[in-house]
């Protein structure tokens, strides 16, 4: 009977934990979407994505032996993945992948600014590609994409080991 007239001050364990599941949910939720209000965040996700598929490629060469082209379209800002389905009996044929890897666009505000060393398509000389061979080589390249407030990224390929990296762009006034 002494603690029934007591007041009870504070929060329990229980509902200190529950708030935290809270606040942590909604912040899992809301974080990635501010992201596209922030253009640099906007170009360094965008490298990230196409360095992905560049990785994916090279690593599709090596393990099943077949050539993949990673595609870059300048104009329509997309990229993606073909690969020679057949070698020995159709060279040069290549097929584009489906399912979850199929073509990829750019955002909006984000633009491939120059694309050196890779090779032209001979169907569509607005098609540009670097080529990952089973040997572990691959076309010498480099790929700077940007936006209009001088955000930019650059991603370099290797052409004896295909090693792919982003590396720092060089600052221009």
């Amino acid at each position: 009977m002494k603690n029934a007239g007591r007041r009870r001050h504070g929060f329990t364990l229980i509902e200190l934990i529950l708030v935290m599941v809270v606040v942590f949910t909604l912040a899992t939720v809301v974080a990635p979407r501010f992201s596209d209000f922030f253009p640099n965040l906007q170009v360094r996700k965008s490298m990230e994505q196409l360095m992905a598929w560049a990785r994916k490629a090279r690593a599709d060469a090596a393990l099943t032996g077949a050539r993949q082209r990673l595609f870059l379209d300048v104009a329509t800002r997309q990229y993606w993945i073909e690969y020679e389905a057949r070698p020995i009996k159709e060279p040069g044929k290549f097929v584009k992948l489906s399912g979850s890897w199929t073509a990829d666009t750019l955002p909006e505000a984000v633009t491939f600014e120059l694309v050196e060393g890779a090779e032209t398509d001979p169907a569509n000389s607005a098609h540009r590609y670097i080529e990952f061979r089973p040997d572990g080589t691959s076309t010498d390249a480099t790929v700077t994409i940007s936006n209009d407030a001088g955000d930019r990224q650059v991603l370099r390929v290797e052409p004896t080991t295909s090693k792919i990296f982003i590396q720092p762009a060089a600052v221009q006034p």
